[in-house]
């Protein structure tokens, strides 16, 4: 069964990037990835489905990556974040992993890293 994951991104270049790059993973998983170009679009498309994975860019028009996190969390929705950006703010990242980001990962990210990262996320949440 494909795992489902969405990509919040407003440089449609990584959104295109990033979803080649899953169709090459070979994990025990197919992905499905959907994508949103800000906060506030990725809120709808969390509230029509379920995802197993959510790679979040932190620095977004209309809602933020962080601000999107704290919606996310406070909707209840316990799902493994992967926070991507290209902001070297040690603060931020501070506070995304204080929010409950899985792993948070400097752009350029390197792809046998994040391949390594998205494993190990939805692995661990097909075990809970």
């Amino acid at each position: 069964m494909a795992k489902r994951v969405l990509i919040v991104d407003d440089e449609a270049p990584v959104v295109e990037v990033l979803k080649d790059f899953f169709r090459q993973f070979r994990h025990e998983n197919s992905y499905e990835t959907e994508s949103a170009k800000d906060g506030a679009e990725a809120l709808i498309v969390l509230l029509r489905g379920k995802f197993d994975l959510i790679l979040l860019d932190m620095h977004m028009p209309r809602m933020g990556g962080l601000e999107l996190l704290k919606q996310i969390r406070g909707l209840g929705v316990n799902v493994p974040i992967i926070m991507i950006t290209a902001n070297a703010d040690t603060r931020a990242a501070a506070e995304a992993l204080g929010g409950g980001v899985f792993a948070y990962i400097p752009k350029p990210f390197d792809i046998r890293h994040l391949d390594h990262l998205v494993a190990l996320a939805v692995s661990t949440r097909s075990r809970r």
